[in-house]
């Protein structure tokens, strides 16, 4: 069931308008009730993963939270909670690597499969559990079936964002209350996310498989337009996602978690990782980067560096291996694809790269007396960033890493301006669909530069004339209704990160 589907549309309604009338300490079996009936539309495969997932990861966690009452000893305890963590983790990510990446190796019919919804989502979310279970952060969950709602929340299932369970198992379980403000705030956040997934990103969509299904007609002006076209279609459409599914829990008085904060207004390649899918991205950190930096190899790495190499580089280098590691699994959580890979170490070879120069570029601007704080320079950072991060997304929207590079040289060797605007019409677009995509752009980027300047513009908006009001969501919703991409050849449903 997509999740801008009237279906889903109905299903939300009949789920909010039950979930508030029964009694409030039966909200949460509503919750879970609902949730599994969502997976059930997937078919039994999409239902029997989610509970096989829910219940060895339940498990592990009643299994060492036995260990930690029956080993006096602390050391011995974590000992065989480890042993029982890696055994987790090696069957949760075993399945989902037979799952969606086997097909890389071995091309045969058996590893064609369709994956059940959501899967990278809650098998990360699981496994986040078991280990803040394992390092004391949380106390282990006694009841399944609450258990069992945190893994199956139903506006999560399919695209996140991930979730930690301290943050999210009491809002599950607790009791809410209707408020009219939860509503609406939920509704408008939809509404947002509906109009850039259908009105924004759907049109980029178009222009996209044109030019990177075929890449060998288009010249290099138009493969760069694509590649750019592709950037900002993965975040539009990824982010607009997230917001119709925290609209959807904000409906239920639930928060999630921001999963973007406007990445491409990021001055750097960090920063830009720092506010793209936060969710995935501090898992990998805390669970992942953190765990390598602060092992006993980094450590001895760190020992060596110093007294050999001493200096910038001498203290950095035990991050640098972390850090390889880190994108390599951000990498392929994306997708199955050399592709991908090539895209984790293509980010952090450029971390890594801008960590080791830093002293570098901080003396070349004190020497040129740059004016790093001023806005010219601002916006040349932003720019750089962008084209540095919209070459390296190509990579996983070729149709091969030859194919990739091919466009990539294309833009460099073959580009020019002449006959423009006749060019860009011949990327799948007609004029009036140009121009929606403009004006609707245009809406967006003054959207988020308001925000990156610390508006709240829901909030700033509730403050006008209830004629205002409802006239910026009225013209909201009939842009979607009227200028939505519907119709054959237009999937809505294809959200981008659906298939990751």
């Amino acid at each position: 069931m997509s999740i801008i589907s009237l279906s889903y549309l109905l299903f939300l309604c009949a789920v909010i308008i039950v979930y508030y009338i029964v009694p409030k300490k039966f909200q949460w079996i509503v919750l879970l009730v609902s949730s599994y009936a969502f997976y059930c539309t997937g078919g039994p495969g999409a239902v029997g993963f989610v509970l096989g997932t829910t219940l060895v990861t339940f498990g592990s966690g009643i299994l060492m939270d036995k260990n930690k009452a029956k080993y006096k000893s602390k050391k011995e305890a974590k000992a065989h909670n480890k042993k029982i963590l890696v055994c987790t983790i090696v069957l949760i990510f075993g399945i989902l690597f037979l799952m969606k990446y086997m097909k890389m190796f071995i091309p045969s019919p058996v590893f064609m499969i369709v994956l059940p919804m959501g899967i990278s989502f809650y098998m990360f979310q699981s496994i986040g559990y078991c280990i803040d279970v394992y390092r004391n952060t949380i106390q282990t969950e006694r009841n399944l079936t609450r258990y069992a709602l945190f893994i199956s929340f139903f506006p999560l299932a399919i695209q996140g964002p991930i979730s930690r369970y301290g943050q999210l198992s009491e809002q599950l379980t607790g009791e809410h209350k209707f408020e009219f403000d939860n509503f609406k705030s939920g509704a408008q956040l939809m509404i947002w996310g509906f109009f850039k997934k259908m009105v924004i990103a759907d049109r980029l969509s178009v222009i996209v498989s044109t030019v990177f299904d075929d890449y060998t007609a288009y010249d290099g002006t138009q493969t760069a337009v694509a590649i750019a076209c592709y950037a900002l279609q993965i975040y539009i459409d990824f982010s607009g996602g997230i917001d119709i599914v925290r609209g959807a829990a904000k409906c239920l008085g639930i928060d999630l978690i921001e999963n973007f904060e406007r990445p491409y207004l990021a001055p750097n390649i960090a920063e830009h990782w720092r506010r793209w899918h936060i969710a995935l991205t501090s898992w990998m950190r805390d669970y992942v980067f953190y765990s390598l930096a602060l092992s006993k190899t980094s450590s001895k790495i760190g020992k060596w560096s110093r007294n050999h190499l001493k200096g910038h580089i001498g203290k950095q280098m035990p991050s640098y291996l972390p850090t390889y590691v880190t994108f390599f699994l951000i990498g392929i959580w994306h997708g199955a694809g050399w592709g991908f890979i090539v895209f984790g170490f293509y980010n952090a070879t450029l971390i890594v790269l801008s960590m080791m120069l830093e002293p570098v570029w901080d003396k070349l601007n004190k020497t040129f007396r740059v004016k790093t704080e001023c806005i010219p320079w601002r916006i040349w950072q932003i720019v750089r960033t962008f084209i540095v991060m919209a070459i390296g997304r190509s990579m996983t929207r070729a149709l091969s890493v030859g194919a990739g590079l091919s466009m990539i040289g294309k833009c460099v060797h073959i580009f020019d301006f002449h006959d423009f605007v006749h060019r860009m019409l011949s990327l799948g677009l007609d004029f009036e669909d140009c121009l929606i995509l403009a004006l609707a752009f245009i809406v967006f980027v003054c959207a988020g530069i308001i925000q990156e300047r610390g508006v709240n513009i829901r909030e700033v908006l509730a403050t006008k004339n209830i004629a205002i009001r409802w006239a910026v969501w009225i013209i909201g919703i009939l842009a979607i209704i009227i200028f939505g991409m519907y119709g054959p050849g237009f999937d809505a449903s294809a959200f981008i990160y659906r298939g990751f």
